[in-house]
């Protein structure tokens, strides 16, 4: 079944174990005024993914769905939870669009690059990262708490612990060699460009939210200079 983690005040990491795959997979929910699922993994684990946010609050109450790349890891249980949620709305990047609002039938949100979503007493802010790892990606940055919801990025393989502040760099860089999975290194450092600075000040990133992998804690920046 679907594990549970506060990984932060009101912050839930859902992470779920396939049998036989060389990684883990999460998806966060933020409890705020405005619940918001960011991913929401396969079709497949929808009944555990569901009973696992019910441990936090009624799934009917999500309002916003983010969307960080068409996949079926990040959005496969997309349709199942528009179901039951008659309120919600996807969040995807204008790339996105169109297979997000084909696949659901429905319009989703489209975001800018740098665009700030109020859910409460967080803001949510998006940052348009293409082809890191599919051409649509984006990544969200939580200001208050200072959380990075990383998608693939800094994922790393294994069925590690909820979080840790150890060093993974090494074998994140050999899992992301081994699968082949990062586009070309013009468009990781593009993206790379845009977060390094929020590593800076009190306000900085604190927790990286990785889709697959533990979160990550402690010292981040050997995860950039590593990539």
């Amino acid at each position: 079944m679907a594990t549970v983690t506060e990984i932060a005040d009101g912050v839930y990491r859902i992470n779920v174990v396939i049998p036989g795959r060389r990684v883990t997979y999460s998806l966060f929910l933020i409890n705020d005024h405005e619940p918001t699922l960011v991913e929401t993994s396969f079709g497949r684990v929808f009944d555990e993914v569901k009973q696992a946010v019910g441990k936090v609050l009624d799934p009917r109450e999500i309002r916003h769905i983010v969307v960080p790349h068409f996949e079926g890891d990040e959005c496969g249980a997309l349709n199942k939870f528009l179901a039951i949620a008659p309120n919600a709305v996807p969040i995807c990047s204008p790339t996105g669009v169109s297979s997000v609002g084909d696949f659901t039938e429905g319009e989703p949100k489209a975001v800018a690059d740098g665009e700030v979503l109020s859910i409460g007493a967080r803001k949510l802010r998006f940052l348009l990262t293409p082809y890191v790892h599919l051409w649509d990606s984006l990544v969200v940055y939580e200001e208050t708490q200072g959380v990075l919801y990383s998608s693939d990025l800094f994922g790393q393989p294994g069925d590690g612990p909820p979080a840790t502040e150890r060093d993974l760099s090494e074998r994140m860089v050999e899992s992301l060699r081994q699968g082949g999975l990062m586009p070309s290194m013009r468009h990781l450092h593009s993206a790379l460009d845009k977060l390094e600075p929020l590593l800076d000040g009190q306000s900085g990133i604190k927790i990286v939210a990785c889709h697959h992998g533990s979160v990550l804690t402690g010292d981040l920046s050997p995860y950039f200079r590593a990539l």
